[in-house]
């Protein structure tokens, strides 16, 4: 089944897409009768899809039956009407229709390394001896639950990291820095490694994942960070005599990791852990800009404010 950006004029078409705006339910000028328009597309590109009913009451009721976000399969025939390319529906040799069950890769990109990725981050967990840190790691990563929802994450709404997988990718890249800043500054490795890997759990209850990636309620009103916090402390309490300091060292590193540029973060950066585990996140989300799907030399980030040379 080929996707928005193989379509080519003169097309006959079976596609599946999704609704991203309802743009009308309006009358022919020059007969009687309705048809409707959508925006609908998928991970390449959107298109325009014209419904041209022959029957004003099921046209107004497919139309009605249809909501934005919906997945819908379209039969018809792409044509190009001299501003852009379009699909045409006529319901006496195609058909729009409610799609239940679809894989979502259709609409959301996908990291292709995700195998390998998690691979390297159980390899990681393997290095944590500290027993109640290694308890705390196994009582997430051995949910088979939580590791394919971990598997599935993205880590934002746009960039690098709006994938499928882009969570994984990302906390391995900043576990690995953390790692790497440890030994040279001699920190306690295994509290570093652990608050890296554990430091963004929340986003995976920040998400609205289905056929685009939103922010939803609980990531608006409470923030990734604070989740992640949420999603660590009930790990600990489950765990016998996990040693007070080293519950607030860790929770700390999380709760503090966006503090030097948000102004209202719950805590400030108090430990060395907790500098080194903002730091290699924000390194990783900033060499993020410059490899954010660009092809040209040049690129501007709106994130940093500046062009960035990117050949």
């Amino acid at each position: 089944m080929k996707f928005v950006s193989e379509l080519e004029d003169g097309d006959t078409v079976n596609i599946i897409l999704a609704v991203k705006k309802k743009l009308g339910l309006r009358d022919y000028r020059n007969k009687f009768g309705k048809f409707f328009i959508l925006e609908a597309g998928d991970r390449t590109g959107s298109i325009m899809v014209k419904y041209w009913g022959d029957d004003d009451r099921l046209t107004e009721k497919l139309y009605s039956e249809i909501q934005e976000g919906d997945v819908i399969e379209i039969d018809g025939e792409c044509r190009h009407d001299g501003y852009a390319l379009s699909i045409n529906v006529n319901p006496d040799r195609g058909f729009i229709k409610k799609v239940e069950h679809y894989d979502l890769t259709r609409f959301l990109e996908e990291d292709e390394e995700i195998e390998h990725i998690m691979g390297e981050i159980m390899k990681l967990i393997e290095q944590v001896k500290e027993p109640h840190l290694a308890k705390l790691l196994e009582l997430f990563f051995s949910s088979q639950n939580f590791v394919e929802s971990f598997k599935d994450a993205p880590a934002g709404t746009t960039g690098k990291y709006a994938v499928l997988g882009g969570l994984a990718r990302h906390t391995l890249n900043v576990a690995k820095a953390c790692m790497a800043l440890g030994e040279i500054y001699q920190l306690n490795k295994e509290l570093l490694l652990t608050a890296a890997l554990l430091h963004d759990v929340g986003r995976l209850a920040s998400y609205d994942v289905d056929t685009s990636i939103r922010i939803g309620a609980r990531g608006k009103l409470l923030g990734h960070t604070v989740l992640s916090y949420n999603m660590v402390e009930e790990r600990i309490r489950e765990i016998v005599d996990f040693p007070e300091e080293l519950k607030n060292m860790l929770l700390h590193a999380i709760i503090a990791h966006h503090s030097p540029i948000v102004d209202n973060v719950p805590q400030r950066i108090r430990t060395k852990e907790a500098y080194i585990l903002f730091y290699a996140d924000m390194l990783d989300l900033t060499m993020s800009e410059f490899s954010d799907g660009v092809d040209e030399e040049w690129t501007y980030s709106r994130k940093m404010g500046r062009e960035l040379y990117t050949g």
